[in-house]
């Protein structure tokens, strides 16, 4: 089964990067496939969603995975007028559009916390799982883990 754990974040460019990692196996025995980022040069938020979605679109395209996890942002504890945070979510949002176009049969959209707890385990302990996977990308790969069957 290849599943595919997605998240969203903004290095110190200030420009969008969306992390793709791929994994099969189990839960217990994660298997590391791949990974990706993708980026965008566009300088406007609406141009930087649209190239986004299409880069992920033919990133999934030729993957052909059997489940997606988005990573989404987790909910603040304060209010915050930032727009980084609106930014992301809108991001997320075409993310999940392209799954659906895609027909990929099973997306879901965990925040980290959410992650944790379906992986039985602190937010904490899940980021190192996914960290042990692609140090680079723990965020998307502890969220692909969610997506890889249980052992029986």
């Amino acid at each position: 089964m290849l599943v595919v754990g997605v998240s969203v974040g903004f290095p110190t460019s200030g420009k969008p990067v969306v992390s793709l990692v791929v994994l099969e196996g189990g839960r217990g025995d994660p298997v590391f496939v791949e990974s990706c980022e993708i980026k965008t040069a566009e300088k406007e938020v609406f141009e930087q969603i649209i190239d986004l979605g299409r880069k992920f679109h033919s990133k999934l395209s030729g993957l052909k995975p059997e489940a997606v996890v988005l990573r989404i942002a987790d909910i603040p504890t304060r209010a915050s007028r930032a727009a980084g945070p609106r930014h992301r979510l809108m991001i997320e949002g075409a993310l999940a559009y392209v799954c659906n176009e895609q027909k990929v049969q099973n997306v879901a959209l965990c925040t980290g916390r959410e992650v944790g707890i379906e992986l039985g385990m602190s937010k904490a302990d899940a980021q190192a799982c996914g960290e042990r996977l692609d140090a680079k990308h723990p965020e998307a790969a502890s969220a692909g883990i969610v997506a890889l069957p249980s052992e029986s």
